[in-house]
């Protein structure tokens, strides 16, 4: 019995690590076709996902090196490039 437990915790690991790959690619996805670079609480609204959970997979996004972040005041905006920032204007 205690093999069936252990195989099933390794099935969640892995169901775990395939799901955030799949938010993580989702994530740099949306980056990657935004015109301008966007915000956690754009990009959470887009891939519809709390916000919090976004944040986490954009600093792993970030700390990959995959996209890059720049504080604007208060916000943080997130973009895919070679270090031009796209900015809405207002």
């Amino acid at each position: 019995m205690l093999d069936i437990d252990v195989h099933h915790q390794c099935r969640l690991i892995w169901v775990g690590q395939q799901r955030a790959m799949g938010i993580e690619n989702l994530i740099f996805d949306v980056l990657k076709k935004a015109e301008t670079s966007l915000t956690i609480g754009e990009v959470a609204q887009k891939i519809n996902a709390h916000r919090t959970t976004t944040s986490k997979y954009l600093a792993i996004l970030e700390a990959k090196g995959m996209i890059k972040c720049r504080n604007v005041g208060k916000a943080k905006l997130y973009y895919v490039g070679n270090g031009t920032v796209k900015m809405k204007m207002v």
